[in-house]
């Protein structure tokens, strides 16, 4: 079956998603994907769901039988303003549950789709299965990944959920992957980040000689984000400076001026944003109704206190 990809582009923004390219299903070279470097020097933390199915992450041909094509997608999430909280919380949970909304516009996508091609098969993703988000992106020539470790798009910054459907259709055409590297010279995330969990390769000697040296790694372990949300000790390090982050962490992201100049994408409306700051004082019958169709969902309620009581010292 051949698709046409026009038609797929135009289908999927009237749906809603600001962006869309198509990839060949091949599988991701090392040099695109270093996984298995980052797991070898242990930066997955207690991630350990990262180091299954490592070759079904380079190559969605496992992930779907048959697969010809990855249709990755992109939707922005940049607020139009912050909360005012001593427990901030990462800007993509600011609104829905990006999972569900995503979800259902890919549906909306795939049975369009099934309109015009009655045999068209797919599935979609999001952070649902082992594959990999911001590579497959620049695979589909979206963006780039930046010095943070994260995608960007040239015109939404890093505030972009991301999906995929992996289809076994083929399109007319194909988008060429993204070669550039717009970063340039700009360290701004890699200074801003006070637990310093970027390895930067410019400076990092043990792994200065890598092949995949235009790719910086992120270290979980030292990384807010990841000690607020996927860390389930009952105590975080005493190391860790989360700058007032209790669910996940912007401070890379806020630096960086691709972001700077993005436009807003969500309007962050006077009930919505005093939830959000009642919950630094909510127990755990509120959090749990509030976090029910959230990003928030991701911990539960004694997490959420003991990242409230580290960031408060």
């Amino acid at each position: 079956m051949l698709i046409d990809s026009q038609y797929l582009k135009a289908l999927a923004a009237a749906i809603g998603f600001s962006d869309c390219g198509i990839a060949r299903a091949e599988s991701l070279t090392d040099d695109e994907y270093p996984l298995g470097e980052w797991l070898a020097l242990g930066y997955q933390a207690d991630m350990h769901y990262m180091e299954r199915n490592a070759q079904m992450r380079r190559d969605p041909r496992l992930l779907v039988e048959g697969a010809q094509s990855v249709v990755s997608l992109v939707l922005p999430y940049k607020p139009d303003r912050q909360i005012e909280s001593s427990a901030r919380i990462a800007q993509y949970a600011y609104g829905e549950d990006y999972h569900e909304r995503i979800k259902r516009m890919m549906y909306q996508l795939i049975a369009r789709l099934k309109e015009r091609y009655p045999d068209f098969e797919a599935r979609p993703f999001v952070d649902t299965a082992p594959i990999s988000d911001r590579h497959w992106a620049v695979r589909a020539g979206l963006g780039w990944i930046g010095r943070n470790t994260l995608f960007i798009h040239p015109h939404f910054g890093s505030y972009c959920f991301l999906g995929e459907i992996v289809t076994t259709a083929q399109v007319d055409r194909y988008d060429e992957p993204f070669r550039n590297d717009p970063c340039g010279d700009c360290r701004l995330c890699v200074d801003a980040c006070p637990n310093k969990a970027i390895i930067d390769r410019q400076t990092k000697d043990s792994i200065q000689n890598s092949k995949y040296k235009f790719q910086n790694l992120l270290d979980a372990r030292r990384c807010t984000s990841y000690n607020t949300i996927e860390n389930r000790a009952e105590s975080l390090p005493d190391e860790l400076d989360t700058r007032g982050y209790a669910f996940g962490c912007d401070i890379c992201q806020s630096v960086c001026p691709y972001n700077r100049q993005a436009p807003s994408a969500y309007h962050l409306d006077d009930e919505r944003k005093a939830q959000l700051e009642a919950l630094s004082d909510a127990d755990e019958a509120a959090f749990r109704r509030f976090a029910k169709h959230s990003a928030l969902s991701r911990i539960k309620y004694p997490q959420w206190q003991r990242n409230i009581n580290k960031s408060r010292r």
